[in-house]
């Protein structure tokens, strides 16, 4: 409540920052006022990982499509873990930031306001896709096996919610879920090849490498509702200065001018995948490169659902909701 009370009043103070700026213009130079005039754009900031989900923000800067926006200023950076991408943004030194539903909520409950803007992947299905597997010649041949079995993953995020959401698909009970916490997916990925550990947890394209390599593929989330969505979240306070909420919107624009390049021809942006998102060399020609949608909040069963993980985990120190975290563009 204290979150989106706080959000409400300084977009308040933002309109009527803007109302008394235009009055004192109108009293001092009334015959040189302009009402319509555009607000100039800002320098924007963007953290993200080295994954496919920025795609289309690469492309964006790629083609010149923010330049074309008069988005002369956007700085994309590449962070190698979300702990320094969420350090970052919590400290101001980066404006937005590709994350997921969870680490938004987080921000929010800890007293960084944000706003998620768009879905980067996870619109439908098959964008964005999440998986568990078994490691070579453990003997592990479907998802009913790993009752009782240790599966690698990180506790608390995204991707411990897509093994709670795979492990219930399957008819798993919840006390027969067993997790072995292994934070980094890169470690966790070698510790499954190595058959240190049973079974992962993995995002692409480690998860396609497993596969290539001679891991299971147990179940993912390519049916059913996507559980495993990334998405562009801004600060608050940012969006609340003055031509915030308009570079915002240019940054959509270009999101999905981006989009459209990317969906006319996936493939021509391979190389793009190669150099910015890891991907890894033995599947680099052979990968799907994703299909990505245009700019769209998630859907408020599907916030409301990670919410009510959070909560029953404990996660959350303070209530957030839908209308705490989403921008509802018109």
């Amino acid at each position: 409540m204290f979150a989106r009370l706080f959000k409400t009043i300084l977009l308040m103070v933002f309109v009527a920052v803007l109302l008394m700026t235009g009055c004192a213009a109108e009293d001092t130079e009334p015959a040189e006022t302009d009402t319509d005039a555009p607000v100039e754009l800002r320098t924007v900031r963007i953290g993200t990982l080295p994954t496919e989900d920025a795609l289309p923000l690469w492309v964006a800067e790629a083609e010149g499509i923010f330049a074309d926006l008069g988005l002369d200023e956007v700085e994309i950076i590449t962070f190698q873990a979300a702990q320094e991408r969420d350090a970052a943004f919590a400290s101001g030194a980066i404006d937005a930031y590709m994350g997921d539903i969870i680490a938004a909520a987080l921000m929010e409950a800890g007293g960084t306001p944000v706003t998620i803007s768009t879905i980067m992947l996870g619109a439908t299905p098959d964008e964005g896709r999440f998986g568990i597997v078994a490691a070579p010649e453990s003997g592990y041949n479907d998802m009913a096996a790993l009752s009782g079995v240790g599966v690698g993953t990180s506790t608390g995020t995204i991707q411990e919610y897509v093994v709670d959401g795979l492990m219930a698909a399957a008819d798993i009970p919840a006390e027969e879920v067993v997790k072995e916490e292994v934070n980094k997916v890169p470690v966790r990925f070698d510790l499954l090849m190595n058959g240190q550990i049973a079974a992962a947890a993995l995002p692409e394209p480690l998860l396609s490498l497993a596969v290539f390599q001679g891991a299971t593929l147990l179940a993912d989330d390519l049916e059913g509702d996507n559980i495993s969505q990334t998405v562009l979240v801004f600060s608050d306070e940012y969006l609340v200065d003055v031509g915030g909420i308009e570079t915002l919107d240019a940054v959509l624009q270009a999101w999905d001018a981006g989009v459209a390049i990317i969906n006319e021809d996936p493939d021509a942006w391979r190389d793009t995948l190669v150099e910015q998102a890891r991907l890894p060399e033995p599947i680099k020609d052979t990968y799907r490169v994703n299909v990505y949608p245009l700019h769209q909040a998630p859907a408020q069963a599907e916030v409301d659902a990670v919410l009510a993980w959070m909560g029953d985990k404990g996660i959350l120190s303070e209530t957030v909701t839908y209308e705490n975290l989403v921008l509802l563009m018109p």
